[in-house]
């Protein structure tokens, strides 16, 4: 089934967050060029492992973010963090996550809270637009990517951009191999 990519300036396909984050990127300098669009699907399509075959999209080519809780020492509060990767692989959580950010334990966020923290959609989550100071890992082979799909901020969309434009995100930190083969 052919997918059409959509022009994304109106945001109506877009959570706000992502939305504002792609505006400040683009008054920041960054080249317009390297957001490509946004495409439209179903709400019961949006997960990647649906979306992806449906479209003849490959994995490859396509990112999900993890959103985790850190803990500095088992009994610190649990802080925010997120780890971007392609859909062929997993994040490394307990390896490269937890080693890259110096912490004792790393676990998924509660879904509630990770959906509260982010003003995103659970199954749309985008890793351009999360909350200022966020840790933000990826994979560095993301930046490779010419047309990358991704989380939109909301479930019944995808974000298409340049893997490039990660270059630009501030307080981004590139992992090689944080992603590691779906077994």
């Amino acid at each position: 089934m052919a997918l059409e990519i959509l022009d994304w300036h109106d945001g109506r396909l877009l959570a706000k967050p992502v939305f504002d984050a792609l505006n400040g990127l683009i008054a920041s300098g960054v080249a317009e060029s390297k957001i490509l669009g946004v495409t439209e699907n179903t709400d019961e399509e949006s997960d990647t492992d649906l979306w992806c075959p449906k479209y003849e999209i490959p994995f490859s080519t396509t990112g999900n973010v993890v959103i985790v809780h850190t803990h500095k020492t088992r009994k610190a509060p649990p802080l925010f963090a997120a780890a971007f990767v392609t859909a062929d692989t997993r994040a490394d959580l307990n390896g490269l996550v937890k080693h890259t950010l110096g912490v004792s334990k790393v676990s998924f966020a509660p879904i509630a809270a990770a959906v509260e923290a982010t003003g995103m959609e659970s199954g749309g989550m985008s890793p351009i637009g999360l909350p200022e100071g966020w840790p933000l890992l990826v994979d560095a082979r993301i930046t490779g990517i010419p047309r990358l799909y991704l989380g939109s901020g909301i479930r019944p969309s995808k974000l298409v951009v340049d893997g490039s434009v990660f270059d630009d995100i501030p307080g981004v930190t590139f992992v090689e191999g944080l992603g590691r083969p779906r077994g």
